[in-house]
Formats: structure tokens, sequence, C-alpha cells
């Protein structure tokens, strides 16, 4: 992506999470986002931008594998691109507080990904937060006794829902049967998206 003008690209990006939010994207089903990056390849506010960069036949790769590929981490207020964002999942100390209680606050210093992680700190005691969609729950688990062989402070591994998504008590009873295996803590909570004013 660096062949393309900041400024261009910057511009683009924004309109790219604008549209993204307008559409309601999480509730799109392929087929209808398989339309929008088609109609966005000859939108004059992205695709004709680009087209002055790179050629019009990787648009649409540009776009899916760039902005739309990061928008979970966009979402969650990570790395360069967070400041295009036009709605944003709690940060790390409202997940922290929203699961554990008032008292807790997140050391945002110690904030990475894959998946999204970083210390917290609580009454007397600090943990491990990690946080991710139910698909990713191998993910956690993995970084989890990753986390305990590495001697970090305690995982608690976390299952974000969006707004709206419905996991079963059956199927969450057993997410955390198979954390509770690998001698890990797991909880479930909502995350729910929260309109933002881009930077």
């Amino acid at each position: 992506m660096s062949e393309i003008d900041e400024e261009i690209r910057g511009e683009v990006l924004s309109e790219v999470y604008r549209q993204i939010e307008e559409l309601d994207w999480d509730g799109l089903s392929s087929r209808e986002r398989s339309r929008c990056y088609e109609r966005w390849v000859n939108d004059p506010l992205i695709g004709d931008k680009l087209a002055r960069f790179i050629p019009r036949e990787k648009v649409r790769v540009w776009i899916k594998d760039g902005p739309v590929k990061e928008l979970p981490r966009v979402r969650n207020g990570i790395g360069p691109n967070a400041k295009y964002a036009f709605s944003r999942y709690p940060t790390a100390d409202q997940i922290a507080r929203q699961v554990l209680g008032p008292d807790w606050r997140a050391d945002l210093d110690t904030l990475d990904i894959k998946p999204t992680q970083c210390v917290i700190k609580g009454p007397g005691s600090e943990r491990l937060m990690m946080w991710a969609p139910p698909q990713n729950l191998q993910d956690l688990v993995w970084a989890g006794i990753n986390a305990k062989v590495d001697n970090r402070p305690e995982p608690l591994l976390i299952i974000g829902l969006t707004q709206g998504q419905r996991l079963g008590e059956g199927e969450q009873a057993r997410q955390r049967h198979v954390a509770g295996v690998a001698g890990l803590e797991l909880r479930h909570t909502t995350l729910r998206l929260m309109r933002v004013s881009p930077h």
C-alpha cells in the first residue's frame, strides 16, 4: 500500500469505513459483500482514487485485504488505520470493568495482538486478558497455554459476542470446558459497537 499517496489513502480508508458502518457490514451475506466490493471498485471516492496508483483490477483485492481485513483491529482501536474508524468496540479498560468489575484497569502499554490482549490490574492482582470472537476460541486457548508456559500473569480468556450474536448456553458451556481442560478461565461477554468520530 506504500505506493499510494498518503493523503489519498487516508481519504479512501475513511470512505470505506464510513460506508461499512452505513451498510451494517456484519449483517451482510457473502454475496452482498461481494456486490459491495464490485461497487467500490468503480466508486469515485474509492476505486477511482485508488486507480490513480494501482491497476483497476487490483483495487478489489486492495480493499478486501486491506481495510476490510483490518476492520476488527480498527474497531478495537489498534493499528494505524484505527483513526479512520466510525465505530469502536469497548476499550480494554471498558471490557475489563464489564467482565470483572469497576476496580479493574487495563495497562495499555502491554496491549498486543493475535489475539488482542493486555495486562489488567485489579485489587491486589494482575491478569492477562485476551479477547476474541467465538470462532477464534482455538487461538485464545493456545495463547493462554503459552502465557502460562511463559509465566505471564494468569490468563483470562474472553469470548466477545457482537450485539445480536447468539451463542447457546450449551455451546458456551462447552467452550468453558475446553478452556478448563487447559486450566484456563473463560468468560463470555457482549461487545457493543459504539459510534465514534474519526480523527
